[in-house]
């Protein structure tokens, strides 16, 4: 025909326009002109018609018009489809929403379903069409809000039989559990005050407090039950009248204020740190700080004047439930009656021989805690259970999109014939993320969602080895659990691998032969963790290269070439067509079979000469195989080799790490390459060594507020040494549950530092009374204050104990992030509870009488009969 791709492309252009003309000046009116070009139809475009030289006239400059229609097809279609979806194996279009950086997720998804059902009503969407939501980020947020949530009416449940299985008594044992609602109403006023909304963490806090909060409302309780004249478990009426049951209650309550206070401020000022300092850390845990303390200022509050003014108006009621009367309470206080006269006998014992007992103790906890915490793994965060898996699928460089969907779709038969999966949404030929659709034949993705209370980790495994049996060449598919958007663990370039390896060096050739080798190994040997490159391979191409020459005798440039190159292969819009409020690709290309074969671009027509020789793409230019630049990766304006890392089933990430670092030390990189360090092993060696930070600090924060409280260094001292032996219970605690070292054990640690002094403060604090008030020695002081204080110290640990049970059992989806803080807490507290009851009575004396001895004071006498003077009496 004698006509070129150029020459379609300009006549399209030109044509296809209307051009504004003047005003008519008229008498009556001035109308505007306008001449009309556009295309209204296809019809239009192919009645396009162009001029070309006849060649049956006789005579060489005749011509002769031929229309568009004679030399190609007009189709009114569709653009091919290069990306793929599919929602279970049937065809699926996704449709993305998201919230805005300030709206609530929950409230923007109730939203929009209420949205998609009113336009189900209108009839707008199809009755045959099925929406499903593929991925929903309140899901995950409304099952952990519900497990933490669940957790913490649990905690407060078993917090609540705790107290009267002590207390024998349903008056008192409401008068305590009251402080949880109370505390939780003012910690959540605070929030709204503060700007905190009800979250995973800001709940967590409410759960981690519930049974810190009564803590002080049952030393309270108890130490005015005792004034009162009722022995808890035994007496739940009093013999006095209204107005001397409240005078015992203002005394009673005066008596404990100051433990009560101190104990509260310990509480507070051990978090202190992380408000003060930034990170990641403050940054992510910051709301269930500030809801912990909100609870606790909130209890010291109940505690000294909610309780004591309950306590004086229901205990003065004449009647009772007669519940302590019940065989199981009745026993339950015989037995704690009769333990708590053998731990008095065997306290004195242990005071005879306290430096023996402190010096075997601090040996053997220490060292099996140094033993221990060796064999305990690290990471930065749990593995989080979102209830879904995300497949990745890199093929090798040229691979045909048809091979890229035959894979996807075996990758969803495996998928769906599993019993777990609820649905699978797939992506063949790129991927899709918010607006932006990326067309790539190298990359294939699933997203699947699994049924409620599916073994998330076990799925995995059994995925990946059904898809190594396929036995596929050049073809990774690496299933990985799905993970919380927009929580971010470290700065490593590699978003979402757990483990990172970053390769470096300044010839790229070089370098890229150094990744390949550095993946064989890994691959050969890392049995923890599984890698991929992070880039794509460099695809193989086409070059075609100008003979300058030739071109410039036919005024072609490398443009005109270019041009023509993407019409053939992927087609060019040189144009639009208006249709109604919207335009329409007009898109010039060849047909699929001109264009199927590297060689046939020799025969691209470019344009007709002036002789009337069609000039091909051959004619101009030299055709070559080569390989296309591949995407370029720096790091500090270094051109870098990523590898990504995704941790295996029961892996965790300092073995990983360490495994990782014995594989390099075999490994010799070329001359020229360097290994960076490992953003994740990075942020990992800062988490660690910020418990040192923060533990330091909070410890001294505490020490600060006892010495101030006490004005004094010796009794501040003697409570300071319960710290090691919480933090031996933690660490025997994460050993024995193998649970990982991480941000949320850091943050369950310096809260125990906060708690776990409690009791002793309880203690110490009644032990100064008593040789203040009946003029004794320290030693016959803390024997009598020690079964006293043993009730409401052991009512007290269970409580707290009890209340973080539901957390270390991390049910549910979401409960696994705090598990690892409710295991710390728990174990720590439980034993340094039971070791506390021995250990701070022999420091108690221990310490005095060394200040004594340097003073010159009289130290504390304990004969081994057992005897001590107080008052002028002897008790034996």
């Amino acid at each position: 025909m004698g006509v070129g791709l150029s020459d379609v492309l300009t006549e399209l252009e030109e044509t296809n326009q209307d051009i504004s003309g003047g005003r008519i000046l008229g008498e009556l009116d001035e109308p505007l002109t306008r001449a009309i070009g556009r295309f209204e139809d296809a019809e239009d475009i192919a009645a396009l018609s162009f001029e070309v030289a006849d060649n049956t006239a006789d005579d060489s400059t005749s011509t002769r018009r031929v229309y568009l229609r004679d030399f190609a097809q007009v189709i009114d279609g569709q653009a091919d489809q290069r990306v793929f979806v599919s929602l279970n194996e049937q065809p699926a279009v996704k449709v993305s929403i998201q919230k805005q950086p300030e709206a609530n997720t929950v409230e923007v998804v109730e939203g929009i379903q209420q949205r998609l059902e009113q336009l189900k009503s209108s009839g707008l969407v199809p009755e045959d069409m099925e929406l499903v939501a593929t991925f929903d980020e309140s899901v995950f947020i409304r099952n952990a809000i519900r497990n933490v949530t669940n957790a913490g009416l649990i905690g407060a449940g078993l917090a609540a039989i705790a107290v009267l299985l002590f207390l024998g008594s349903l008056r008192q044992t409401a008068i305590v559990v009251l402080a949880i609602p109370l505390a939780a109403m003012a910690a959540i006023i605070l929030m709204k005050l503060f700007g905190l909304s009800l979250n995973v963490f800001s709940l967590g806090g409410l759960a981690v407090g519930v049974g810190i909060v009564v803590d002080n409302s049952i030393v309270m309780l108890e130490n005015i039950a005792e004034r009162a004249g009722m022995t808890p478990g035994k007496d739940a009426k009093t013999r006095l009248n209204s107005p001397q049951l409240i005078a015992r209650s203002i005394s009673g309550s005066r008596e404990v204020e100051s433990a009560l206070v101190a104990s509260t401020s310990t509480n507070l000022v051990a978090v202190l740190p992380f408000l003060l300092i930034g990170g990641f850390i403050a940054l992510l845990f910051n709301e269930l700080i500030l809801t912990v303390s909100f609870a606790v200022a909130a209890s010291i509050l109940v505690a000294t004047t909610t309780v004591p003014m309950l306590t004086s108006r229901l205990l003065s009621i004449p009647k009772s439930s007669s519940i302590g009367r019940f065989w199981l309470l009745q026993a339950f206080n015989r037995q704690f009656e009769a333990a708590t006269r053998h731990y008095g006998v065997l306290l004195k014992k242990v005071v005879y021989r306290r430096a023996i007992i402190i010096g075997l103790t601090f040996l053997l906890l220490g060292g099996s805690s140094i033993l221990a915490i060796a064999q305990v793994p690290q990471e930065i965060l749990p593995r989080i259970n979102t209830g879904q898996v995300e497949l990745s699928a890199q093929f090798s460089p040229g691979t045909p999109l048809a091979t890229n969907r035959r894979v996807m779709a075996k990758v969803d038969e495996i998928l769906l014939a599993q019993p777990e999966t609820e649905y699978t949404f797939t992506t063949a030929g790129g991927f899709l993320f918010g607006s932006n659709t990326s067309e790539n034949p190298q990359r294939g993705s699933s997203t699947i969602t699994l049924k409620p209370n599916t073994d998330v980790e076990a799925f995995v495994s059994r995925i990946s080895d059904e898809l190594e049996l396929l036995n596929l060449v050049d073809i990774l598919l690496r299933p990985r659990l799905g993970s919380v958007r927009g929580l971010i663990l470290n700065n490593s370039p590699l978003r979402g691998a757990d483990v990172d390896v970053i390769l470096q060096g300044k010839d790229a050739q070089v370098l890229e032969q150094a990744g390949v080798e550095v993946l064989k190994t890994l691959a050969q040997r890392a049995t923890l963790s599984t890698f991929r490159p992070d880039a794509d391979p460099q695809q193989p191409e086409m070059q075609i290269r100008l003979e300058r020459e030739r071109a410039a005798e036919l005024n072609l440039n490398i443009q005109d070439i270019g041009d023509t190159l993407e019409t053939a292969t992927t087609g060019s819009v040189p144009t639009q067509q208006q249709r109604g409020n919207r335009l329409v690709d007009i898109r010039v290309e060849l047909k699929e079979e001109s264009i199927s074969r590297p060689s046939q671009l020799a025969q691209i027509p470019l344009f007709t000469d002036g002789r009337d020789r069609l000039i091909r793409m051959g004619d101009v230019t030299h055709i070559e195989y080569g390989e296309a630049p591949g995407e370029i990766q720096r790091i500090n304006q270094e051109q870098v080799f990523l590898i990504a890392g995704t941790l295996n089933e029961d892996a965790n990430l300092g073995d990983a790490l360490a495994e990782l670092e014995s594989i390099f030390q075999d490994i010799d990189l070329p001359e020229g390459v360097s290994r960076l360090p490992s953003a994740a092993a990075q942020s990992n060696r800062e988490i660690q060594s910020s418990f040192t930070v923060l533990g330091g600090l909070a410890a001294f924060l505490v020490f600060v507020v006892m010495a101030v409280q006490y004005n004094s260094l010796i009794d501040p001292l003697v409570i300071m040494f319960t710290l090691p032996l919480a933090l031996a219970g933690g660490i025997w605690g994460l050993y024995l549950t193998q649970t990982a070292i991480g941000i949320t054990v850091i943050v369950g640690a310096v809260l125990l530092v906060g708690i776990v002094v409690n009791n002793a403060i309880i203690l110490i604090e009644l032990a100064n009374q008593i040789q203040e008030r009946e003029k004794c020695d320290r030693a016959t002081a803390i024997l009598k204050a020690a079964p006293q204080r043993l009730r409401p110290i052991l009512m007290t640990t269970i409580t707290t104990v009890v209340g973080m049970f539901p957390l270390a059992l991390g049910l549910g989806q979401g409960g696994e992030f705090l598990q690892p803080l409710g295991i710390v807490v728990f174990s720590g507290l439980a034993l340094a509870t039971l070791l506390t009851l021995f250990i701070i009575p022999c420091f108690y004396i221990l310490l005095h009488d060394f200040v004594d001895r340097v003073l010159g004071k009289k130290r504390s006498s304990i004969s081994t009969q057992l005897k001590y003077d107080c008052g002028g009496k002897t008790e034996g």
